[in-house]
């Protein structure tokens, strides 16, 4: 039963990526059914069955609450619900976030904007054609899909070995930032040794007007991601990944040593202090601003009947959920288009919703895959690798950008009449964002579902889902408390 259960959760996944989900939600009603009748199988085969089990219930889980969110249909919702419940979630985002139009331009406008007591402004901000042409072209063939950036470092990130086992490591590079205070806006452009301070530089430049903070930003931390159009990329914060592990590594020394002086009531106490004291200094754990830069979007050869919009791939989610401690149950999803960029508050949890496949894909690889450039500016980082150091990581966060890079990432020659007309116009750029309020919804308990099944250690949910009521579980998790 169990292979034949593994081929049809197979060929579910294959009719899903082919745009399918109606067809795929039906087998993955099957595989349910066949692990549910299964039940009786000796002890190896029930844990295979029982995966299975779990991977099919996420899966049409998330279909169905895509296939409401685009159809307003509330008993899927239900049945997605009962599912849920089932894996022992209690919270999830809402249909809105999963099930997002197929285009920005079926966005209700006037629905878009924060509207707050102090009229608080947006803690987002998305500009369009952010790049003077020359610039984004340059970037765009920097990271074509053979560049020596995916080939010679991206995958080695899946390369890191730790305990005998390889693992997918973050890594990320760092580029200083030259003082504006004594250098013009192009000259520091003209001076820059790589295009990806090129670009950073321009950038900062763009939003200074609206996130003035970000004139105290010394460096760019860079890094980007190619994905499919229907791939997803969990809720996180950004942050100083190796400042948070001393931090943790610290406190964890502390309490050991506590625990060695037979203090048990003290250790209970100390840890207690020891959380809270981590989560009052995030202050220096997140960048000053964030930014998503959209470098190439799937699907080209798709085009909005509306506005003309070309391609494809799912929205980056924004949550008004701060790793500083504010919180609002809303968020904004922002589409990727070609040249634009979405910069917000360096402490708000973010991420890339699943992806609704579609049913036009791309004819090659190039036109396949959603390639975003991320920057996130830093007062003060720590570095994987110190300036003084000769030898130069080739993974971790923050590592300082490479030599050997540096031929893919030629700066390219000023033309100041252009970045100067580039500069003015871009202010009329500016796109809302789409607006989800409420963004998370309890998840309410519905039908024959009186218990929650066991569940593995190792939650793939991409804290879409959460086993609590609380959204700022997700920030416990992160701080390790």
């Amino acid at each position: 039963m169990s292979l034949m259960t593994q081929s049809l959760l197979m060929e579910a996944q294959s009719l899903r990526l082919e745009g399918d989900m109606d067809g795929s939600i039906a087998i993955l009603r099957v595989v349910i059914s066949n692990c549910n009748a299964d039940k009786v199988a000796a002890d190896a085969e029930h844990q295979i069955t029982h995966q299975l089990w779990e991977m099919a219930s996420y899966q049409l889980s998330l279909l169905l609450l895509q296939n409401c969110g685009r159809c307003s249909n509330q008993a899927s919702e239900r049945e997605a619900d009962n599912i849920l419940m089932k894996l022992g979630y209690r919270l999830r985002l809402s249909t809105k976030a999963f099930g997002y139009p197929a285009c920005e331009c079926a966005v209700d406008k006037s629905s878009c904007k924060l509207k707050t007591n102090d009229e608080a402004k947006l803690p987002l901000l998305m500009i369009d054609d952010i790049l003077p042409h020359p610039f984004f072209n340059a970037l765009r063939h920097s990271l074509r899909p053979n560049s020596r950036y995916w080939t010679d470092f991206y995958s080695k990130t899946n390369e890191v070995e730790e305990g005998g086992k390889r693992r997918q490591s973050f890594a990320s590079h760092n580029v200083s930032l030259p003082n504006s205070t004594e250098l013009t806006y192009t000259k520091c452009i003209e001076k820059a040794s790589s295009l990806i301070e090129q670009v950073a530089i321009i950038v900062k430049h763009s939003l200074t007007q609206r996130f003035p903070s970000i004139l105290a930003a010394t460096s760019a931390e860079v890094w980007s991601h190619r994905r499919p159009p229907d791939a997803q990329h969990q809720l996180h914060y950004d942050m100083d990944e190796i400042r948070l592990h001393i931090r943790k590594q610290r406190q964890n020394d502390e309490c050991n040593s506590a625990a060695r002086g037979n203090k048990r009531q003290k250790v209970e106490n100390r840890s207690c202090n020891q959380a809270e004291e981590l989560s009052s200094t995030t202050t220096d754990l997140c960048p000053i601003i964030s930014c998503v830069l959209t470098v190439n979007v799937p699907n080209q050869t798709k085009t909005c009947d509306r506005c003309g919009m070309v391609g494809d791939g799912a929205p980056t989610l924004v949550c008004n959920q701060s790793l500083l401690g504010r919180t609002s149950n809303e968020g904004w999803l922002c589409y990727p288009r070609l040249n634009r960029l979405v910069a917000f508050d360096g402490s708000l949890l973010h991420a890339v919703v699943p992806g609704i496949p579609s049913e036009v894909l791309g004819e090659d690889e190039d036109d396949y895959s959603r390639v975003t450039l991320m920057i996130g500016f830093w007062k003060d980082v720590t570095l994987s690798v110190p300036d003084e150091t000769p030898q130069c990581l080739t993974i971790g966060p923050n590592v300082p950008f490479p030599s050997s890079l540096l031929a893919e990432f030629k700066p390219i020659a000023v033309d100041e009449n252009t970045v100067t007309k580039h500069m003015h116009a871009a202010i009329k750029h500016v796109i809302d964002p789409n607006l989800v309020r409420p963004l998370w919804t309890e998840i309410d308990q519905a039908g024959d579902c009186n218990e929650a099944a066991t569940i593995s250690e190792k939650d793939s949910s991409g804290r879409f889902f959460l086993r609590s009521t609380d959204p700022t579980e997700i920030d416990k998790k992160v701080l390790g408390f």
